[in-house]
């Protein structure tokens, strides 16, 4: 039971195969500004995300969605899908540096 347990927590709380985006507040904290997209390591946690990046650090990693969440769909669907949540107004990305988040995505999921 006790290591059902452990597993289903090292599970969730892993970031392999998770979509991360890397980003930073502008210097009103206002907006964010994108810093990268990346696919989570293997043996990479939330703990070790923290670690990294504390609160207070002016850059931050966020996950995006576990590739679980997305397996079920074809290419296009999962390219759809992250676009949909990166571009989601809860994010209020800072209109000067505005990206294709498509093009970028499409470069990190093959």
């Amino acid at each position: 039971m006790m290591k059902d347990i452990l597993e289903s927590n090292s599970k969730r709380n892993s970031m392999a195969k998770a979509l991360l985006v890397r980003w930073k507040w502008n210097d009103d904290k206002t907006y964010r500004i994108l810093l990268g997209l990346r696919i989570g390591g293997t043996a990479e946690t939330q703990y070790d995300l923290k670690v990294k990046y504390p609160e207070q650090s002016n850059e931050q990693v966020t996950l995006v969605v576990h590739a679980d969440q997305l397996a079920g769909l074809m290419l296009e669907e999962k390219i759809d899908k992250v676009v949909e949540l990166l571009t989601d107004e809860m994010w209020r990305w800072d209109p000067a540096h505005m990206l294709n988040f498509r093009e970028k995505v499409e470069k990190l999921i093959k």
